[in-house]
């Protein structure tokens, strides 16, 4: 059971919702997460559903209350994101068996594996030993897409420091200090026993387990792999969903002017196209003002063996688009795909 949020319940501004299988429910958009629609359904509960399962209507309704979300930072140390600017300050690691101030470095973290535990619940000691293998199997895969939080909880500052340095936590460890301030993980505090949360930069609440063993332990972080595959813009299963969601919103945010098609389904893959000994080239492709493929026209390039040409253009006939938009309606447009082999 979690504690009471400090998140007042008037914060949120809880809508009807009903999804295109007739499901009904309450909640407040938060944030576009891919080919996902994430709400939060309570002061500690979130839903999250693929963008197919909300007509086009509720798509722009969807956009119009969650596009004023910070976006992701490049930089780590300057994002916005709640549970992000919250944490500045407020968190250590261990370097040479210390305590030190933790740099945020790199590329904003997507996620947040949030553990809470105390130094008098002994299997609090349990969840920490059995979270370092998978964290350090998906952070060797992952390195900047998610990062763990060491939440202390019902116990001193002391206690905190020794069961971080105990259990060699390769995390970062909140000063028990400030806890309070960090008001997006606070939240999620358990009445009693000690937790796992996993949440979004924002605070969404995807996965969470009271009093996890070592088999859970494992399925929370196979669930946080399912969430991080799902962001994967080469996941040809989240392409439909992906232009859905554009298309219901692209032409309501383009009013006026100009812009051009987005690529949301790319059919080719740098590593399969270098293994064929195509290192560059460059394709013309109409798309229709309804997103289809109309016509690819293959332009001629020493790095592109004439064999792989006709192969390469009947692959990009198949790439998914959200048509452009010219003064808020559809048009006709051209794309220019353009492949050159990382170096």
């Amino acid at each position: 059971m979690l504690a009471a949020s400090s998140l007042s319940a008037t914060s949120l501004k809880l809508e009807d919702w009903t999804d295109t299988q007739g499901g009904k429910f309450r909640g407040d958009p938060a944030e576009v997460l891919g080919p996902l629609a994430l709400f939060r359904t309570s002061q500690t509960t979130g839903r999250h559903l693929a963008f197919h399962f909300l007509s086009a209507e509720d798509c722009v309704r969807f956009y119009e209350r969650a596009k004023e979300a910070p976006a992701r930072a490049d930089d780590w140390s300057q994002a916005k994101s709640s549970v992000s600017a919250e944490l500045k300050g407020r968190v250590s690691r261990l370097v040479d068996g210390k305590l030190v101030s933790a740099e945020l470095k790199g590329r904003e973290p997507e996620f947040y594996v949030v553990f809470y535990a105390s130094s008098g619940a002994g299997d609090s000691w349990g969840m920490l030993g059995n979270a370092g293998e998978p964290y350090k199997k998906l952070k060797s895969v992952v390195p900047e897409e998610f990062e763990a939080v060491f939440f202390g909880i019902r116990h001193d500052v002391i206690a905190q420091t020794n069961m971080a340095k105990t259990m060699n936590v390769p995390w970062l460890v909140c000063d028990l200090r400030d806890e309070d301030l960090i008001t997006s993980l606070s939240r999620f505090v358990p009445n009693e026993g000690f937790s796992m949360v996993i949440v979004t930069r924002t605070g969404v609440p995807l996965l969470a387990a009271a009093q996890p063993d070592a088999n859970k332990v494992k399925e929370m972080f196979a669930g946080l792999a399912g969430f991080l595959d799902a962001l994967r813009p080469e996941n040809p299963q989240t392409w439909q969903d992906r232009q859905h969601y554009l298309k219901a919103v692209q032409a309501v945010s383009h009013p006026q002017g100009y812009t051009g098609p987005v690529l949301v389904g790319n059919p080719l893959r740098a590593d399969g196209l270098v293994q064929r000994k195509v290192f560059r080239f460059n394709a013309s492709i109409k798309v229709a003002a309804d997103g289809s493929v109309t016509e690819v026209t293959m332009q001629p390039d020493e790095l592109l063996p004439e064999k792989m040409s006709a192969p390469i253009a009947g692959a990009l006939k198949k790439a998914m688009f959200v048509p452009a938009v010219q003064d808020g309606k559809y048009v006709d447009s051209e794309y220019t795909y353009h492949f050159e082999a990382p170096k």
